[in-house]
């Protein structure tokens, strides 16, 4: 029988994969140590699962898991997401997204028969660049200690797939997820907080609008996530390494022209100083070919479409 564990189950990506995969008729243990996570995304549902509030930096509870349920299949989300936090507090963001996921790899191999494992990387592994970014092609320099602690998770990976060659290993390298349920403060719930607290035309205090980034719907993500690792059983090659993206870019003016003609309002953006980033990245975008090949799809590049979906799981329309 098929068990599919998920770490940070509760978060933003986790609970979208966690909604699919019981939706699906699968048996599933989630883990979240609620930190940034929210049980209410799951709340529901909870008693179709098996629920574990443990963080993954605690081998021992990780043992107890993978020992009682011996899963067939993870997929690991759990880690510090946001980037100003992760280099506010760059100890912290090492042990949890490194230590966390070594502990989670050895629990794997010591006490479960784990047949496919994903991981979430990032587009933040690649180094700057203008051009799309290839998983093999392009230069991999992290500049940020976020990117940093995935690329060294991603070395980790690659060095278990040689200890348990038996195991199908995904890197899967996410780009700007959007959607319901987000847990960190990113752009579209900026956006939107600001929005919801104004009547008739709004006026948007922001930082930087004019970087462009590779936005990718959550629920198509979460989808792609588990086809993948449901299909990559079936090769013969143990390690993948694909981006998740939908190989587009559209800059943040253009997203908030676009939300101001979904919701026919009036926005004015007002640049902020202190909220522009001291470092920030112009241009983020996936090339997608290898993921296409692999699924057949990728996550829905229309930002009209995912834009008014989270417009009326937010109330807004």
């Amino acid at each position: 029988m098929e068990k599919w564990l998920v770490t940070g189950a509760a978060g933003f990506l986790g609970s979208h994969v966690t909604e699919k995969l019981l939706s699906e008729g699968k048996k599933v243990i989630a883990v979240d140590n609620l930190s940034w996570g929210h049980k209410s995304f799951i709340e529901e549902r909870t008693k179709e699962m098996d629920f574990y509030q443990v963080d993954i930096r605690d081998k021992s509870e990780l043992d107890k898991i993978f020992e009682q349920h011996k899963p067939t299949h993870v997929i690991h989300l759990a880690a510090l997401h946001f980037i100003p936090a992760a280099i506010k507090d760059p100890s912290l963001a090492i042990d949890i997204n490194v230590r966390g996921t070594q502990n989670l790899l050895q629990s794997m191999r010591e006490k479960a028969n784990v047949k496919a494992f994903w991981f979430a990387s990032t587009g933040d592994v690649y180094a700057p660049d203008e051009k799309a970014h290839h998983e093999t092609e392009s230069v991999i320099s992290p500049f940020n200690i976020y990117g940093l602690s995935k690329f060294i998770c991603e070395q980790l990976i690659n060095l278990e797939s040689k200890n348990a060659p038996e195991t199908k290993f995904v890197i899967g390298r996410l780009f700007n997820l959007y959607g319901s349920r987000e847990t960190n403060p990113h752009i579209i719930p900026e956006i939107l907080n600001q929005i919801k607290k104004q009547t008739g035309d709004v006026q948007l205090s922001l930082g930087s609008i004019w970087p462009k980034r590779d936005m990718v719907p959550v629920d198509q993500t979460a989808a792609c996530v588990i086809d993948t690792l449901t299909k990559v059983i079936t090769f013969e090659q143990n390690i993948f390494c694909m981006n998740y993206a939908t190989g587009n870019v559209t800059s943040v003016e253009e997203m908030i022209k676009t939300i101001a003609k979904i919701l026919d309002r009036k926005i004015q953006i007002n640049i902020d100083p202190t909220k522009v980033r001291s470092v920030e990245r112009s241009h983020l975008q996936a090339d997608v070919r290898a993921l296409k090949a692999f699924l057949g799809r990728t996550p829905d590049p229309d930002l009209t479409i995912g834009l008014t979906k989270i417009l009326k799981d937010e109330q807004f329309i």
